[in-house]
């Protein structure tokens, strides 16, 4: 089972036919390269960012585990319960909330805007209820920073909903959590536009999965997602929980239909966290794994394979798109599809560069013809290192993403650098 989101970062800094992926710095659109636009250093505004999202204006908003209030109930060893902020396309940096543990919550995940901008998102802490920090809330946060606690989790027996909501085309949020009195392996549950929360899932056994991730609708009322442990309980790369899956749920029925069952082998092992699946409008799916893939060829010191690109299409049938080797990087964050097929994410570790612990991380690119390339190496200086969360795009092409060292190595709240704000510029 997975832990509250700042502890699995913790430990995470201490340490059928695929394709390789090539190491040459090939074009994005022209030349690439790498601007930062906000470097991490104020305790008030956080660091350790989520993904990103990006307005039509050219704002981007994100959260902050940590940072923020570090007194009181948010004091050491949390060093803050973190943040909310807009980045604007004018270079200020604004903080929409700063979160306080009790009522509101700590450890914000990823978040979700509406059309009318309003900032949508869950705390894996915090709250009340009968978990030690808190169980987790739901939030809303408007542009102009108005704060709306939605829902407090414990009293209705879920607990830690640490990896992000989506939203369907009616305004009904959707998340997981890990924990659940009458679902002990985790639970998908669905906020309505109504303001009511209803439990669509409970995973009770290991084949159905274990600690669900954040899940994606359809169109024809269902769910994708995967699940950090289960499935296969004899994977190579396990300790007898399971490797984990991918699976479907239908929002009516509550029906769960497992799509596929990693097996810790050239297939791939424990689907990439918090990072959502991707479909396309074929019904194809796709995601990553931070382990598995061609053992021989990862380079690093994770002997258990550098992690997969992988698809299943609209009838079932299961691929590997590509391989990580560790000289591309080691442990993709899940991938964002562009209009013309071409997938961009971003590695935990390895690339070119060394730092501590393995590699600074990559930004890559998966094309439409099946041609790869690194966009980027982090150098873990001023530019950054270890990006995390993936990346989102512009309509010129240009990707944005945090990441959770490097910056000013100056700020050493857990490591070289609290982070920084990037773009990869197209040309």
């Amino acid at each position: 089972m997975k832990l509250f989101a700042f502890s699995l970062w913790a430990a995470s800094v201490a340490v059928l036919c695929s394709t390789t992926f090539t190491q040459a710095q090939q074009p994005h659109k022209g030349t690439n390269h790498e601007k930062v636009l906000y470097t991490f250093g104020k305790t008030s505004v956080g660091y350790l960012s989520n993904a990103l999202i990006r307005d039509a204006k050219g704002n981007l908003f994100g959260s902050n585990l940590g940072g923020g209030n570090t007194t009181g109930n948010c004091s050491p060893p949390w060093n803050g319960c973190g943040t909310v902020f807009e980045l604007t396309a004018a270079g200020k940096m604004v903080v929409l909330h700063t979160f306080n543990l009790y009522p509101d919550g700590a450890e914000p995940t990823s978040l979700v805007q509406d059309a009318r901008g309003n900032l949508y998102g869950a705390t894996a802490a915090g709250g009340s209820g009968d978990c030690e920090f808190g169980c987790g809330t739901l939030f809303k946060v408007t542009p102009a920073g108005k704060f709306t606690l939605l829902h407090t989790f414990g009293p209705d027996g879920l607990a830690v909903p640490d990896s992000g909501l989506t939203m369907d085309a009616q305004g009904n949020l959707y998340g997981a959590v890990d924990y659940g009195t009458n679902a002990l392996d985790g639970a998908i549950y669905e906020w309505t536009t109504s303001g009511k929360l209803k439990v669509l899932y409970g995973f009770s056994n290991q084949s159905d999965g274990v600690s669900p991730y954040a899940v994606i609708p359809d169109d024809e009322g269902n769910l994708y997602g995967t699940t950090a442990r289960g499935g296969d309980l004899s994977c190579s790369q396990g300790d007898g929980s399971g490797c984990g899956l991918v699976y479907k749920l239908n929002i009516s029925t509550g029906v769960e239909t497992v799509l596929y069952t990693f097996h810790g082998g050239a297939d791939g092992a424990f689907p990439s966290f918090p990072a959502p699946l991707v479909r396309d409008k074929a019904g194809n799916v796709y995601g990553t794994t931070t382990e598995g893939g061609n053992n021989q060829d990862c380079i690093t010191t994770y002997s258990s394979g550098c992690g997969t690109l992988f698809k299943i299409d609209a009838a079932g049938a299961f691929s590997v798109l590509a391989t990580f080797d560790g000289k591309n990087g080691n442990s993709p964050d899940g991938v964002t599809e562009d209009a013309n097929g071409n997938f961009y994410g971003t590695t935990s570790y390895a690339g070119r560069n060394p730092c501590t612990g393995g590699g600074c991380g990559t930004v890559f690119k998966f094309s439409a013809g099946r041609k790869e390339s690194v966009l980027y190496n982090f150098r873990g200086q001023s530019d950054g290192g270890l990006p995390a969360v993936g990346v989102v795009e512009d309509s010129n092409h240009n990707l944005y993403g945090t990441t959770e060292q490097g910056g000013d190595l100056n700020c050493t709240v857990y490591a070289e650098g609290c982070g920084v704000i990037f773009e990869i510029t197209a040309n």
